[in-house]
């Protein structure tokens, strides 16, 4: 056969010059192996083959395969040449057998036949055969080849010349119509890339069709498209727009039109944006959450998150407030979009927010986060609840307000109303997480440092352990994970050491002095020291402790517990500045 399709294709070759074709003369009993390699080397667009391995193209390749065959008039052939031998059968893949059972039917040619779907099927049907008595089977190569082992002989089955071209002409058709439809396609997908930026196109199997040239340059966007449409979800937010999705059906495949529907955040403003987590952070963060606290903590969560009241979390720095407002969005009747961070800090921003009618202040179903919100101005404080209440903000949407304190601060005067009509979640801080907990913390962070680097590290020693159990962790689960992490880094031995430990503490305490103070980029010389501009060591307490009590909304508690003065000495300095 192989000598005959090179032949009848030499006859056609000049019609045809945009095909390019390749013969191989591989038996599928060379293995599997080999005829993968065959198939990949040039990516062929079509194969075209015969009986069992044209089955076998089809298990290990998704390839267009086109299956010779053999005629009604072959098949007759075949039978006549058999007709005198008392004891043969037909052995064969589907390919060639169905065919053959329906023109022996309709010639009423009795001949016994055989299917058999793969090499261990061929084995045991030949044996059988041959066991029966039969000493002759009509076959293909493959069954040639193993009917040797058991002395039958073979009537080999052979395309005819007319159907060897007609598989060839009609291969070439179907080349040549496909070729012609991805030129229309590649056409549609200019036009539609032109005029629409995201779109994609998925078959019946869920597998991807075709995707907009915007999806391929952004694959954060494209992740976060496949993961909403996974959810049977129709919109999102991303890098701070709001993306809706339209679902529609074409034939058997399904399209889907992303459009940007609006911008939170333009070149004005920077006040609302999008509270993202990295995966891997947030799943971190929900692991230690999950150590730190029991069951009940969670199942309060999630019952605080569904209904329509107003969530506070107070806790000290560092301890992720931002991440647990993610959690508790997931848990709440908006999980559909992703929390958005309202930056309220001045009077111009929150105006301005109020008087723009596409501001996320008059939009519904989303959970908004305020941080540190009790170290807001209290005139902003005050107009943003009066604003929620006058506007039924709360009602329309999932308010968390994050406040940024210790426990042993109290409550500022001014927000007590807020903490009494709101659910409380107060975080405890590292320090009072008890030993076994700080054991499963560490754990967790070893094993993520672990995943993300090729460095193995199996754990830390009690020195080290008790060291940890020993520090107070002012900046908690943030300053506790940078420095287990740096330690990790550092470290030159399987087993993390008091020393790794004492040089990432360290390390972070000088990092974060360098962050916490200004730079100065030149000092006035002594000389240059204008007397005039001086003030005395007196003026310059009483503008601290002024600016303090500002920024404490007038909490005079608060303010000498952060002064380190006694309420005497705070309450002194106010009277002489009145």
């Amino acid at each position: 056969m192989h000598i005959s399709v090179q032949q009848i294709y030499n006859t056609y070759a000049e019609q045809y010059p945009n095909i390019h074709v390749y013969f191989e003369k591989l038996d599928r009993h060379e293995g599997i192996t080999a005829l993968t390699d065959m198939l990949n080397e040039r990516h062929y667009d079509m194969v075209i083959s015969r009986g069992g391995t044209s089955a076998l193209i089809r298990q290990i390749s998704k390839i267009r395969v086109v299956d010779i065959g053999i005629s009604q008039y072959d098949i007759l052939s075949i039978i006549q040449a058999s007709s005198r031998i008392d004891k043969i059968a037909l052995v064969g893949f589907p390919e060639i057998t169905v065919p053959f059972q329906k023109i022996a039917d309709r010639f009423q040619k009795s001949v016994p036949v055989y299917s058999v779907q793969n090499d261990t099927d061929l084995n045991g049907t030949l044996k059988a055969i041959k066991d029966s008595g039969f000493n002759t089977v009509i076959g293909d190569t493959s069954v040639e080849n193993m009917a040797e082992q058991f002395n039958l002989n073979t009537i080999f089955i052979t395309s005819g010349e007319e159907t060897i071209k007609t598989a060839l002409l009609n291969s070439f058709s179907i080349l040549e119509e496909i070729s012609a439809s991805n030129d229309q396609k590649q056409i549609f997908i200019h036009l539609l890339n032109e005029f629409n930026q995201f779109f994609a196109v998925f078959n019946p199997d869920n597998s991807l069709y075709l995707k907009s040239d915007g999806f391929i340059t952004d694959n954060d966007l494209w992740e976060r498209f496949q993961s909403t449409i996974n959810k049977g979800m129709t919109n999102f937010n991303y890098n701070n727009s709001y993306f809706k999705i339209d679902t529609k059906k074409y034939n058997d495949k399904t399209i889907y039109d992303l459009r940007r529907e609006k911008i939170w955040n333009d070149t004005k403003s920077n006040d609302f944006a999008q509270l993202l987590m990295d995966d891997d952070k947030s799943t971190q963060i929900s692991n230690l959450y999950h150590t730190i606290y029991d069951d009940g903590f969670f199942n309060k969560l999630e019952a605080y998150a569904q209904d329509e009241t107003n969530v506070v979390i107070l806790g000290e720095k560092g301890m992720s407030k931002k991440y647990l407002s993610n959690m508790i969005s997931k848990y709440s009747n908006y999980k559909n979009n992703v929390p958005v961070l309202l930056n309220l800090s001045s009077e111009k921003s929150f105006n301005s927010a109020m008087n723009d009618d596409k501001s996320i202040l008059y939009e519904s179903g989303k959970v908004c986060v305020l941080d540190k919100f009790n170290n807001l101005p209290y005139k902003i404080q005050r107009n943003f609840l009066n604003f929620i209440d006058e506007t039924g903000f709360t009602s329309r949407n999932k308010i968390i307000f994050i406040f940024e304190q210790k426990l042993s601060d109290g409550i500022d005067k001014n927000l007590e109303g807020l903490i009494a009509n709101s659910h409380l979640i107060t975080l405890k801080p590292l320090r009072d997480v008890i030993g076994n907990s700080i054991s499963k913390l560490i754990t967790i962070i070893i094993n993520d440092y672990a995943k993300h680097n090729a460095k193995m590290v199996t754990g830390i020693s009690d020195l080290a352990l008790d060291f940890l159990l020993n520090q107070s962790w002012d900046n908690n689960l943030v300053e506790f994970i940078k420095v287990i992490n740096s330690s990790l880094a550092s470290t030159e031995s399987a087993q993390v050491g008091v020393k790794d430990i004492q040089s990432a503490e360290k390390e972070y305490k000088e990092l974060k002095y360098l962050y916490s103070h200004d730079h100065k980029a030149s000092y006035s010389p002594i000389n240059n020291y204008d007397s005039t501009e001086s003030k005395t060591l007196h003026e310059i307490t009483r503008e601290a402790v002024t600016n303090v009590l500002f920024k404490n909304s007038g909490n005079k508690t608060k303010t000498a517990k952060e002064l380190e003065i006694s309420r005497a000495t705070l309450w002194r300095y106010l009277k002489e500045d009145n």
